[in-house]
């Protein structure tokens, strides 16, 4: 099945959305912050980015903007405590999850922004 990059700068989340994922045997990439992310998307093109809001040195909304421009065009789903439905209308973005998130609403997110 298709890969997801997972970006958000907190490891437990991380694991746990990776783990989540992989039950549903989409392959999964994570990234501790929007950097490491663009590097990921240099080499790789995911099918779909699920994209963390508030984090150090690139916030969420600059990955975004930074994602688009260097031409990834596939679904990008705001996952973030604060803002993330305002964050998706203002950005474009293709579905937002707020957190903390029920397990199943991000599973069937993820599958509705990938179909």
């Amino acid at each position: 099945m298709a890969g997801i990059l997972v970006v958000d700068d907190d490891p437990a989340l991380l694991r746990l959305v990776a783990l989540l994922l992989r039950t549903e045997e989409y392959e999964v990439e994570v990234a501790s912050g929007g950097n490491q992310a663009l590097q990921i998307l240099q080499t790789s093109r995911p099918v779909a980015i699920l994209l963390d809001l508030s984090m150090p040195v690139m916030s969420g909304r600059e990955f975004y903007t930074a994602a688009r421009k260097i031409g990834y065009t596939g679904p990008i789903v705001i996952c973030s405590a604060y803002g993330a439905k305002e964050a998706c209308a203002e950005l474009g973005a293709n579905a937002a999850i707020t957190k903390p998130f029920d397990p199943m609403i991000l599973l069937n997110t993820m599958k509705l922004a990938i179909a």
